[in-house]
């Protein structure tokens, strides 16, 4: 009996393909690379034949460094980047590159959505739209590139092109067209008439029609992708999702009341409760992604980004020196002197919106601020304000549901942050909740093959299958006397953006004139 699962990981930078037992354990792992093509401030494109060499590519490497035989594995399932939509001719060829997350040429398009008044734009609080989203590209592409809308056939998403790809059929994954596309499971779907009102009521003759929940049936490898890939034609794949999502079931965190926390460059956080709630400063909240219940979202923009400019832009070679002979690395002797100081670092509060804030602000224009300086701090004063300035920001999202009377129990985070002791216990004491981690560090791919093994019948549903493949470690437990103290930080965290933001937007008019 096939025995083994595959997960595919369609990400910004390259395909990374995963094989797996039906515990999670890791048989292999394998990736292969791609170019993002920037052909103007803001934008950014990848050839969608580079996806196509590289998911084949990653899938018959990890297929060599695993041992698994292609008629052993079970089930295939994907993810993606979501906001990478396509444009396909009736050849179902390309007509051209793929538009991703990160291109924001849309940005007067996102204006005009935001003046929309309809009931579908409660999934963003009625605040911001941002011009990453599905709409958005595809009102550009309508205004700029007629001739690439009018042609074509096919609009999706990178993850559908990759259910294309796999079984030569096209559908649409749910928790792509609610995140970003406006769909409402529980609503009628399609809000068609928001598109009317937005100029894109033509888009529907060019959607696949069929939305499938994650872990549907979505076909059988084809012939073509199985000579190509080296896998068993006919092998089931369930309907992939969004990235994040991926991660997030690759964690186990996707049931209500617990809160998903991918934490690297950027912070990307979802919180899962028992009924729809929309407010302004939080995204969504989306109904159905994996369960029957609804995800509010939260993040940040930059985060881990802000601790790495420090370290590169301002830690001496003295510490460098002292950080080697110690034999670590600077980030792990600057977390151990971090360490010893107390909450609040001795009244270095920092902002750390470098790059701008996504949530609650939603302020794209607001900039770093750094106070409270005086001749006795010292760069690890700094290093430990920015990680406390960044828990501070997830913990101003997450209240906001905590205030609403949702129970919250837990914190289940991903990414670099988690590999630092010390973040790990401020995200704890700033929040008061437990941190659990879990111990296979490709949680995206895991989240693959978890959908995969309900695709392939090996579990019933999602919540059984990722009870029996993913594995927790030691949870950080919070420190509720920090927490209490940490109360006032947060305050004052809050307090010096609200009275340096309208400063802050005059000196960047100023700037921009100068």
């Amino acid at each position: 009996m096939p025995e083994f699962l595959l997960g595919i990981d369609g990400g910004t930078e390259c395909v990374k393909s995963g094989i797996y037992d039906l515990k999670g354990r890791t048989m292999g792992i394998a990736s292969s690379y791609y170019d993002t093509i920037h052909l103007y401030p803001g934008w950014a494109e990848q050839r969608i034949e580079d996806w196509r060499e590289c998911l084949y590519r990653s899938i018959r490497e990890v297929l060599k460094v695993s041992g698994v035989k292609p008629s052993d594995i079970a089930g295939v399932s994907y993810d993606a980047t979501c906001c990478s939509p396509i444009w396909m001719d009736e050849n179902d060829s390309p007509l051209r590159d793929a538009i991703i997350w990160m291109d924001v040429r849309a940005a007067e398009e996102a204006k005009f959505i935001a003046s929309i008044d309809h009931p579908a734009r409660r999934y963003n609080g009625y605040g911001n739209v941002s011009a990453e989203w599905f709409p958005c590209k595809n009102l550009w592409v309508k205004k700029n590139q007629p001739d690439v809308y009018r042609k074509a056939k096919t609009i999706g998403e990178y993850t559908d092109f990759l259910t294309h790809e796999i079984t030569g059929q096209w559908t649409l994954g749910i928790s792509t067209v609610t995140i970003r596309g406006y769909y409402d499971n529980r609503n009628g779907g399609w809000q068609k008439d928001f598109y009317r009102l937005i100029g894109l009521e033509d888009l529907f003759e060019k959607l696949p029609p069929k939305v499938l929940r994650l872990g549907d049936y979505a076909g059988g490898v084809c012939r073509q992708f199985a000579k190509q890939a080296g896998l068993v034609e006919g092998t089931p794949v369930g309907q992939g999702a969004v990235d994040a999502t991926a991660a997030n079931i690759g964690c186990n965190a996707f049931t209500t009341g617990r809160i998903f926390m991918a934490a690297g460059s950027s912070t990307w956080v979802q919180i899962n409760i028992d009924k729809e709630f929309n407010t302004k400063g939080l995204f969504g909240s989306y109904p159905d992604l994996v369960v029957d219940n609804f995800t509010v979202e939260g993040g940040q923009v930059s985060t881990g980004s802000v601790l790495k400019w420090f370290k590169t832009q301002f830690i001496s070679s003295q510490i460098e020196e002292e950080a080697k002979k110690r034999n670590a690395s600077v980030y792990a002797y600057m977390d151990e002197q971090a360490s010893n100081l107390p909450v609040g670092s001795e009244g270095v509060v920092i902002v750390e919106h470098w790059q701008g804030n996504r949530t609650p602000f939603t302020d794209p224009e607001s900039r770093g601020i750094i106070r409270g300086l005086s001749l006795r701090h010292t760069p690890v004063h700094i290093y430990r304000a920015i990680m406390e300035a960044v828990a501070y920001d997830v913990w101003s999202s997450v209240s906001i549901i905590k205030q609403n009377n949702f129970d919250i129990k837990e914190i289940i985070g991903v990414g670099g942050h988690m590999n630092s002791r010390v973040w790990a216990q401020i995200y704890a004491d700033v929040s008061g909740l437990p941190i659990k981690k879990t111990t296979n560090p490709e949680a995206t791919c895991l989240g693959s093959a978890i959908i995969a093994a309900v695709g392939s019948g090996k579990y019933r549903n999602m919540v059984e299958a990722a009870d029996n493949m993913v594995e927790f470690g030691d949870a950080v437990k919070p420190d509720m006397k920090n927490h209490e103290k940490y109360k006032f930080f947060v305050d004052q965290y809050k307090k010096t953006y609200n009275a340096l933001r309208e400063d802050i937007y005059r000196t960047n008019d100023y700037i921009k004139n100068l």
